[in-house]
């Protein structure tokens, strides 16, 4: 609406402006049927961010992110924002450039991730470089700039691509912290702090998991009365891709996209189940009169580090009737 401000207002008028809006709208359509048809599960969802994850966002931490995020790039970044709000000869341009300044200073004030801003960075890429084409002349100048850039990319790499194996990386991330007194990406979502940035902790555990929840699985007699339950949807989709090579089932979870492929009830009703958690429900121990603890992810440096694989067998109770009401519970 940014538009309506400026001389490209015009565009509201153009006929292909509304076949664009048209044609994007009809690629939205399906997601926007099935959001309505399952009652916004998109609201809950970003209730839930908001409550659990954005509540630990530091503004501060998110500005400064905002230059960190583009590593050595942010000579090309922050050139291009000054460029287009300072340059006089790209004053068509400046509607731009407080677009940008817009949309950081709203996610910081509600609390974003500081990689939601990441979609202005090829923008401000690009009049930056436009910048330096014009600025510098001569080409040792050009290679001075080309040059940095290799440099500090390479300095900076670990930052985004897996090129240490996991010691190497915690040593690197730790002589950034210790020696130069820069913390980025160790602190996770939640507000605690651990060993190597989330991604890269997000990718440890996996095989772990599925390798104990194979050996649960094993240990199951009657398969056909029987199921594994997660409890979120990183957990659930390991078990179900990295699991097929095991001959493991389908994951079943509550959690995020999971919850809407879920059976109603159970057919026949299962005997015994897997759950997987970080720890053992007061619902989950009480329905059950022989529980196995069969193993966990010991890895200490992974994001699920302590995830627990239970064996729990024998309902107390019909465990359809368990499952029906927790069902009821979340609707």
């Amino acid at each position: 609406m940014v538009f309506l401000f400026t001389r490209y207002r015009n565009i509201f008028g153009r006929k292909i402006f509304w076949i664009g809006v048209a044609a994007g709208f009809i690629v939205f359509l399906p997601n926007l049927i099935w959001q309505i048809a399952h009652g916004l599960p998109v609201i809950n969802h970003l209730s839930e961010l908001a409550e659990t994850q954005l509540v630990h966002v530091d503004r501060k931490a998110f500005l400064i992110e905002q230059i960190i995020m583009p590593g050595p790039a942010s000579i090309l970044t922050l050139a291009g924002l000054f460029y287009i709000l300072l340059n006089n000869g790209k004053k068509r341009y400046r509607f731009l450039g407080f677009v940008v300044l817009a949309s950081v200073f709203a996610l910081m004030l509600m609390r974003g991730k500081s990689y939601y801003t990441i979609g202005v960075f090829p923008f401000l890429t690009s009049a930056g470089a436009v910048f330096y084409e014009t600025f510098l002349n001569k080409w040792y100048s050009r290679l001075i700039l080309v040059s940095f850039l290799i440099l500090f990319t390479y300095i900076s790499l670990p930052f985004g691509l897996q090129v240490y194996k996991t010691e190497g990386l915690i040593k690197y991330f730790d002589t950034v912290e210790y020696k130069y007194g820069f913390d980025f990406g160790r602190t996770f979502e939640d507000g605690s702090k651990h060993s190597l940035p989330q991604d890269y902790a997000d990718m440890l555990g996996w095989e772990e998991l599925t390798e104990v929840t194979a050996k649960a699985w094993e240990m199951i007699p009657d398969k056909e009365s029987a199921f594994i339950y997660c409890e979120n949807y990183g957990q659930a989709g390991a078990i179900t891709i990295i699991g097929k090579k095991y001959g493991l089932p389908e994951a079943i979870s509550f959690h995020e996209s999971f919850r809407y492929w879920i059976p109603e009830q159970f057919n026949p009703d299962p005997e015994s189940f897997i759950y997987i958690n970080d720890e053992l429900g007061d619902d989950v121990n009480a329905l059950f009169n022989k529980i196995t603890k069969v193993g966990s992810i010991t890895n200490i440096n992974a994001r699920e580090y302590g995830t627990t694989v239970w064996l729990c067998e024998d309902p107390v109770i019909s465990f359809n009737s368990f499952w029906k009401a927790r069902i009821e519970q979340l609707d």
